[in-house]
């Protein structure tokens, strides 16, 4: 029975999903009349992950006080999840790995609704992708930055790359910070397993069983502090620390080590 609710929910995700991405293009394609796209789509992706959050029960803890556009927020990252969170709180887009896009239709849908792409195997694309975050930091949406650079099972904070920390340090931005955690009730799978996506499950595989569950929670919670320099290599560890400080480990480091251990 639930595999059949899981079904109905990943219709009607879909189905929200390209709802709201329809309305994404038309604002963009009105642009010529005044339409501010830039702010239209940030409008609409929040709607959207507002919705997808209540279609897969997600219960979302908030702490701390969201920013307000334009922002730079930098995240920890532990599923693709996290969009739908963070989009249910923020006027915003994200900076999203290049493999991103090779998700079937997602990808798609979220490379030409706004989200920028970088491919961190090429240094080159940093460059470019630094002039997008000028183009799109605006009075209508801050971006977003998972600087892991992957996702993780949430047992601890990776190192945070500093390459695209480059542009709030050379225009001397206030970074701000926020960390996400998961749970699940005790009659699911813990949410390192069924929400992080760390391994090698397909994305559809993986995105299907987290339907099944009937909910689980989120922790966002946003920093107090933010922080400015113009070294990124420093900026990028401050702001690791500022994360740290807040973040609530999926599983405890420990604990994680023990099972890896026994499997």
């Amino acid at each position: 029975m639930r595999k059949v609710t899981a079904v109905f929910k990943l219709i009607v995700f879909l189905l929200t999903t390209l709802y709201y991405y329809f309305k994404i293009i038309i604002g963009r394609a009105l642009s010529f009349l005044g339409v501010d796209k830039i702010g239209w789509s940030a409008k609409n992706r929040k709607k959207w992950g507002e919705a997808t959050s209540r279609i897969c029960g997600i219960k979302i803890k908030v702490e701390g006080e969201a920013p307000k556009p334009p922002f730079f927020l930098v995240s920890n990252h532990l599923s693709y999840a996290d969009v739908w969170v963070l989009f249910s709180q923020l006027n915003c887009t994200f900076i999203a790995k290049s493999e991103v896009r090779e998700w079937p239709l997602i990808g798609f849908i979220l490379e030409t609704s706004g989200i920028l792409f970088i491919d961190r195997k090429k240094r080159s694309d940093v460059a470019r992708v630094n002039d997008e975050i000028s183009k799109h930091l605006t009075n209508s949406q801050g971006i977003v930055l998972f600087p892991e650079g992957t996702t993780s099972v949430g047992a601890e904070i990776l190192p945070f790359k500093s390459s695209l920390f480059q542009f709030p340090a050379e225009e001397e931005l206030p970074v701000h910070c926020v960390s996400l955690s998961y749970d699940t009730p005790d009659n699911e799978r813990p949410a390192y397993q069924s929400v992080c996506w760390w391994d090698d499950t397909p994305f559809f595989k993986h995105l299907f069983y987290l339907f099944v569950m009937k909910e689980f929670s989120a922790t966002i919670t946003f920093s107090h502090e933010t922080t400015i320099n113009s070294n990124r290599k420093v900026l990028a560890k401050t702001v690791q620390k500022l994360v740290e400080q807040t973040f609530i480990p999926v599983i405890d480091s420990e604990t994680y080590a023990k099972e890896i251990a026994s499997s």
